[in-house]
């Protein structure tokens, strides 16, 4: 499960990226990793937890709902099906 999220503010120069991943970890667990930043940089990587695929999904799910309450939007959501991406 991957996850892009976006805040753009032109007019207070905020370009925000929001990368939350769910991967499996070498125990057969899942971790949850971050990488946030600018758009167009490289942005900074952490990896926040880790355990059971289900607790993973949740803590990321939370996650999510807390960027989107502050300002971020799903990357893309925007598009409509088969449009180029600028």
């Amino acid at each position: 499960m991957e996850i892009r999220l976006e805040k753009i503010d032109p007019e207070s120069n905020c370009f925000r990226f929001y990368l939350i991943r769910c991967e499996p970890d070498l125990f057969g667990g899942a971790a949850l990793v971050l990488q946030w930043g600018r758009i167009g940089g490289a942005g900074r990587t952490d990896i926040r937890a880790s355990g059971s695929p289900e607790r993973v999904r949740e803590i990321c799910e939370r996650m999510v709902q807390r960027k989107l309450r502050r300002a971020y939007a799903v990357a893309g959501a925007g598009l409509m099906p088969g449009a180029a991406v600028p």
